[in-house]
């Protein structure tokens, strides 16, 4: 029984992701250490393979160094079955483009990612790795737009970086409708007039809204400001002019920097990795994505039978993520082939509703 749900685990992840059958072991063995170790770190991580007393730390090492570096998942495949598995097969969907970017020795790590907002937190889709440091640019925000596809995006959410007019010209062709944050020393044309934008919006109170129509190189755009409660001006851009909610919409991008914070310190620890060619943090980032979307599903689906803590400031104690994270941890010390059960129902062909049934029945 216990060897068929590896079977069975395998299966699964060669028909959806077309990892090979002589991988399909090692991506099992490393999805399940990778959340054990709490560390993307291949040597710290191999100390918490299910294959360790078996087979030696080292020899361990070498095959997780080998899996990152000729990872066969594609990012297709991967987006596709991420949209599965949340059942998101028929929805338009809200995006959010950020980067995320540090530093080992010499080299910068800066990627470049758009991810699908989900219940509070966004899952990453598509990813481009850039090769230098600072801004991406207006090709780099094209080139991954068009992996994902224009017809299925009902909002596209981004941060001050997000601007010019070639990409502008871009959504507005595409008829992708945005909301994007600009900066408040930026020049808005109103009435035929070219007024800056902390200058037209100076009035705003905390927790206030103020609207206006105004051209942006060329485009008439929804412009809505509020002031946060940092008394930072909070200024949104929209080319749909009919959107009352737009502030609520781009609110949803914060949902992006609480996936890196769940990469990084909160969940993976993404900067502990020594690795630093390109190609290889593309397959690393792969792996974890994978890993965060079982995860988060997970700590979902768990929250619907046992709802997450509300502390006294109103904030829930634990992210869906964590929630999911804690429990797949402790069924991996306890009893690994229940959380390979876990992992084979949030990667299975059932509808939503059935797989949610089936989780809560083994939780």
């Amino acid at each position: 029984m216990n060897k068929s749900r590896i079977e069975q685990l395998s299966v699964i992840l060669n028909q959806e992701l077309r990892v090979h059958g002589n991988n399909c072991k090692t991506v099992i063995d490393f999805i399940c250490a990778l959340q054990k170790s709490r560390t993307v770190n291949l040597s710290k991580m191999s100390n918490y393979s299910n294959k360790l007393g078996k087979v030696s730390s080292q020899s361990i090492y070498k095959s997780y160094q080998r899996l990152v570096h000729n990872c066969n998942i594609e990012q297709n495949d991967l987006a596709r079955c991420i949209v599965k598995m949340f059942g998101l097969g028929n929805c338009k969907l809200t995006l959010s483009m950020d980067r995320t970017n540090w530093r080992y020795g010499k080299s910068d790590i800066n990627l470049l990612v758009l991810s699908v907002c989900v219940l509070g937190c966004a899952i990453p889709l598509y990813w481009i790795e850039l090769d230098k440091r600072g801004n991406s640019n207006t090709k780099e925000r094209i080139q991954l737009l068009d992996m994902f596809g224009a017809t299925a995006i009902e909002y596209l959410v981004a941060d001050r970086e997000f601007i010019g007019s070639e990409w502008m010209d871009y959504l507005n062709i595409n008829k992708i409708h945005f909301g994007i944050r600009i900066k408040s020393n930026m020049f808005l044309e109103v009435n035929g007039k070219f007024i800056k934008a902390s200058k037209l919006f100076g009035a705003v109170g905390v927790g206030c809204l103020i609207s206006y129509q105004c051209k942006i190189d060329g485009y008439l755009l929804l412009v809505q400001a509020t002031r946060s409660i940092d008394n930072e001006l909070v200024i949104v851009v929209s080319n749909n002019l009919q959107e009352p909610n737009l502030l609520v919409i781009y609110a949803k991008r914060w949902q992006i920097e609480c996936l890196f914070g769940n990469f990084k310190t909160r969940g993976f620890n993404f900067e502990d990795t020594h690795i630093t060619l390109k190609h290889r943090i593309g397959n690393l980032t792969k792996l974890i994505v994978l890993a965060f979307a079982i995860c988060y599903l997970v700590g979902l689906v768990r929250a619907s039978i046992k709802p997450l803590v509300i502390k006294k400031h109103g904030y829930k104690q634990n992210s869906y993520f964590r929630y999911g994270y804690d429990l797949l941890i402790q069924k991996l010390n306890q009893d690994f082939y229940s959380a390979i059960h876990l992992i084979i129902l949030c990667l299975s062909d059932f509808e939503l509703e059935v797989k949610c049934k089936k989780l809560i029945s083994v939780m």
